[in-house]
């Protein structure tokens, strides 16, 4: 028997084990999951800041020093946490008690793909064909990051009002599958779309877990 037989009596043996799946893209240039990666780790971020020292008072939102993807929703997120206070915002520094300013030390995804099994081989030239990977388990994995500093600054005093140093929070997405089964998601986003009733139906690809956009770090 050839090289090339053999190659073919063992792809027919693995051809009932493998499984098929369907492959959803993205129609916009993120993925939705991206940015509920990063939207929800901004939130996490901003709730272990404690915004009580300024109740009540008037909050310049300086924003000078903020560069990061999904800048305004950081922004905007941050002013919510400052009504939710009793604040007012006023448009101007020199209508303000307070100046609080915000930076990002990281706001963004990283993946990491994990899977036991054999990796996609290639026939022999001049065969174009390929024996398709056959996976016994898999796992795709994103993080979405957000480590934001917050200041307050009293504008009377010159004191901080709020300098507790960086806010670090991570969101995570898992998909996992094995043979014969899957995909299976868990993690923060799932479970935060799960809380309104939308997770089901959701399948993400390994393409799109992280959004496979210039935003994404790997």
């Amino acid at each position: 028997m050839s090289r090339f037989e053999h190659w073919v009596v063992f792809g027919c043996l693995l051809a009932p084990l493998v499984g098929c799946a369907t492959i959803k893209q993205s129609d916009t240039a993120r993925t939705g999951i991206e940015q509920m990666l990063i939207s929800s780790a901004v939130d996490r971020s901003l709730e272990k800041i404690d915004f009580a020292p300024v109740r009540g008072a008037k909050v310049f939102l300086d924003d000078k020093y903020l560069d990061c993807v999904d800048k305004n929703y950081v922004l905007l997120a941050m002013r919510q946490k400052l009504l939710a206070h009793g604040c007012t915002l006023p448009d101007k520094a020199d209508d303000a008690d307070v100046v609080m300013q915000v930076a990002s030390g990281a706001v963004g995804t990283d993946r990491q793909d994990l899977f036991a099994g054999i990796s996609q081989i290639p026939l022999p030239p001049p065969s174009p064909i390929s024996i398709p990977k056959f996976e016994l388990f898999g796992r795709d994995k994103a993080n979405g990051t957000a480590k934001l500093l917050v200041v307050a600054i009293d504008k009377k005093t010159q004191l901080a009002v709020i300098n507790n140093g960086a806010s670090l929070a991570r969101s995570d997405y898992k998909v996992w599958s094995f043979i014969g089964g899957g995909p299976i998601q868990t993690g923060s986003v799932p479970r935060e779309l799960a809380a309104i009733g939308n997770s089901d139906g959701l399948t993400v690809s390994q393409t799109q877990v992280a959004g496979r956009s210039g935003n994404a770090t790997r």
